[in-house]
């Protein structure tokens, strides 16, 4: 079957800023009222002290609440890795015995079931010669019934069967039917490059096996059709902002409920990330509902890691309930992990 990836013309809305949304979430929700979130407790043995685990990506395995996290040095992020964590009685996560770790890799994710495998990834670091900089790229893995599957028979974990082009983070997949697979991604570029500071994009394939190809053919050809307008305001209105998806829903009607990321520098020049969600509809392409849903201040106040963070909330993922509501994990400051019960940013 020929790939889906056929660009549809966007509407194209006026994005609102993440000022503007932070006004409508204030408005909506008086400080009285606004739900507290709680810290993450992990255990890291003797490497407690040194450690830290955040950006939490939820995943229930055996029905059991399990998380991926991205842990590293307090100080440093050249050693980071991803760990699987489950919880104790205690309430403290620990890590999994005899589960993967994956060296070198950072903001974990976990897309679910598509075209009956678990589709698992992360940021990929790597270091650039003649930089100071690391060089990053998204990964990915699957299995068909365990993460042991991750772990080939001398103890590494496999190869990722599909790697995202190069400074490219945020690509997420959805199923949205047999044969038809939603591709989220995030080019950027320079300045006015294709993408700038970070842009969601769409695209979508007929099965995992294209992934790799539409990865390489959607950055070779940085056509603007693919990028998803009315999120964020560019450097041309005064403003600079980027962002990213992090999870997907597949809600009843066939849209798609997309938890994300907002970010921009705030009035000191230090960066502000906030979770947002909104509801992408893949026919036309046009986004509605986009709110912030949670805060840092939500949460006690913790160190961030490094000093050009401002106020800083990363979206890790949403468990999501019959009940109407749902726990939102988060990365905090780039140093600790939370979570927080808010409603359910899809149902009205």
């Amino acid at each position: 079957m020929p790939e889906l990836d056929q660009p549809v013309e966007p509407i194209r809305p006026i994005p609102k800023g993440y000022r503007d949304l932070l006004v409508e979430f204030h408005n909506k929700n008086t400080p009285e009222r606004l739900p507290k979130g709680e810290l993450l407790s992990f255990n890291l043995g003797e490497h407690t002290i040194h450690l830290t685990a955040y950006n939490p990506a939820p995943i229930v395995i055996d029905g059991q609440l399990h998380m991926w996290a991205r842990v590293e040095e307090r100080a440093d992020e050249k050693n980071s890795a991803v760990i699987l964590f489950k919880q104790g009685e205690d309430g403290t996560w620990t890590p999994v015995e005899g589960a993967p770790v994956f060296k070198g890799l950072q903001d974990p994710f976990y897309c679910g079931r598509i075209d009956g495998d678990h589709v698992f990834g992360g940021v990929q670091i790597y270091e650039v010669a003649g930089s100071s900089y690391l060089g990053y790229r998204t990964v990915f893995y699957r299995y068909k019934n365990s993460y042991t599957e991750l772990i080939d028979p001398h103890g590494d974990t496999v190869a990722p069967f599909a790697i995202g082009p190069e400074k490219m983070k945020d690509i997420r997949l959805i199923q949205l039917e047999p044969g038809r697979i939603g591709v989220f991604t995030r080019p950027q570029g320079p300045g006015s490059q294709f993408g700038g500071r970070g842009q969601i994009g769409y695209v979508e394939i007929a099965s995992l096996g294209e992934l790799q190809s539409a990865l390489t053919r959607f950055d070779q050809q940085k056509d603007p059709r693919t990028l998803i307008r009315g999120l964020f305001v560019d450097s041309a209105s005064g403003e600079e902002e980027w962002g990213g998806a992090n999870q997907l829903c597949l809600l009843p009607d066939g849209k798609i409920g997309v938890l994300g990321h907002i970010a921009g520098f705030n009035g000191d020049g230090k960066k502000d990330y906030y979770p947002i969600t909104f509801i992408f509809d893949p026919k036309d392409k046009s986004v509605s509902h986009v709110k912030i849903i949670a805060t840092a201040a939500q949460f006690p106040a913790v160190e961030a890691k490094k000093g050009d963070l401002g106020s800083i909330l990363f979206s890790g993922g949403l468990v999501r309930s019959d009940e109407g509501y749902s726990w939102l994990y988060v990365g905090i400051g780039d140093s600790k992990g939370g979570r927080i019960r808010i409603q359910d940013p899809f149902v009205e």
